[in-house]
């Protein structure tokens, strides 16, 4: 007996949002090199490194480590350094010293996510 393939169900709203808004993050953090996406302007202003990587840390620590069961962090490192609001998360870096992270790189920030 030969099995039919499963038909690919179309993605939701929901998802094809999701996937829109990080493809437009990266698309704006194209043309900058390493260094322009460490930069931090204000210390209330994140780089632009920081926040890809802010934003991955946050959907990998609040959806993927508290919903998949085994889920492994992707870098011990990274708990510590992008997150610099949720106290409840443990020690993380000054907010006002995010420009001072220089690595990982852009590239590495990219592959996370």
């Amino acid at each position: 007996m030969q099995r039919r393939p499963v038909p690919k169900r179309p993605a939701s709203p929901l998802v094809e949002r999701f996937r829109a808004v990080r493809a437009l993050s990266v698309a704006l953090v194209a043309p900058l090199s390493d260094a322009d996406a460490t930069v931090q302007s204000m210390e209330d202003a994140s780089p632009a490194k920081w926040h890809l990587a802010h934003t991955s840390w946050f959907f990998e620590t609040f959806v993927l480590r508290d919903f998949v069961g085994g889920y492994a962090l992707y870098d011990a490192r990274f708990p510590f350094l992008f997150n610099s609001y949720y106290e409840a998360e443990g020690k993380r870096h000054a907010r006002a010293r995010r420009g001072m992270v220089t690595r990982p790189s852009l590239e590495e920030i990219l592959a996370y996510r």
